[in-house]
């Protein structure tokens, strides 16, 4: 597998589908988060496993919100929704609300955020690694995208009016180097491209060997939506059983 590194990235897919009536904002957590947490995912640089009470409690761990969520891509809900988002009997989808009028989504598995990050880069595969990456992680926007990070501030819909002299903002490099400082504060695609790619004999400009010649996701894939969860869940990791699961759904619900 190819090794990548550390990224902070939240994934919003813009779809088409049923009506926004058919959506639900949850409030507070997916009931059963600790107890997929402790099944499915493995700690990273010295954080506590997860162990909870008989009632679902935390007893240990270092909890996120996309943890919470059974939402370990950290995806956000797609105007049709996405399949295991409908954590409450005669929904079709949950949400938290946060962000925008859906937010991120809730699943009743983790499985079910895994399978469908396999899908958004699955369904770009004929896009370059920069290419996806300018779409995974756009230039205009700050890292978690508040308003500024340091002294660069968020561009994205920002017309010309608003902008203020004096002032830097997250946006592409006329020379497609990134500026100083500015990948401690917006998204450096070029950046995460080249992470992407980082082992192998791929190019930035190169389309990524995402799906297998059995319609299956292939190392890559699989490795690069692995080391975005990791920073997605404050650290943690989803095991082998998790990804094998996956995978299988990933086979079920998409190819």
């Amino acid at each position: 597998m190819i090794l990548l590194g550390a990224l902070i990235v939240v994934v919003l897919g813009v779809y088409s589908g049923a009506a926004f009536a058919d959506r639900y904002r949850v409030e507070g957590n997916a009931p059963n988060w600790c107890e997929m947490a402790a099944k499915y995912l493995e700690p990273v640089g010295g954080r506590p496993s997860f162990k909870c009470a008989e009632d679902g409690t935390m007893i240990a761990g270092k909890k996120s919100l996309c943890i919470r969520l059974n939402n370990y891509a950290c995806i956000w809900q797609r105007s049709s929704t996405w399949p295991g988002s409908d954590i409450r009997p005669g929904n079709t989808g949950a949400h938290d609300g946060k962000g925008g009028d859906n937010g991120h989504s809730v699943f009743r598995s983790p499985i079910y955020s895994l399978a469908a990050k396999f899908h958004w880069f699955a369904s770009k595969s004929d896009a370059s690694a920069l290419a996806m990456a300018e779409i995974y992680l756009p230039w205009c926007d700050t890292l978690g995208s508040v308003k500024h990070r340091g002294n660069f501030f968020r561009s994205c819909d920002l017309r010309a009016s608003e902008r203020k002299t004096g002032r830097s903002y997250c946006e592409k490099p006329s020379s497609g180097t990134p500026n100083q400082g500015q990948c401690e504060a917006c998204n450096c695609p070029s950046v995460l491209a080249r992470e992407w790619v980082k082992g192998s004999d791929v190019k930035v400009t190169d389309q990524l060997p995402l799906i297998d010649a059995n319609g299956h996701p292939t190392d890559l894939l699989v490795e690069i939506a692995l080391r975005n969860s990791v920073n997605e869940t404050g650290g943690y990791r989803p095991n082998a059983q998790a990804v094998a699961e996956a995978k299988a759904l990933y086979a079920e619900l998409y190819k």
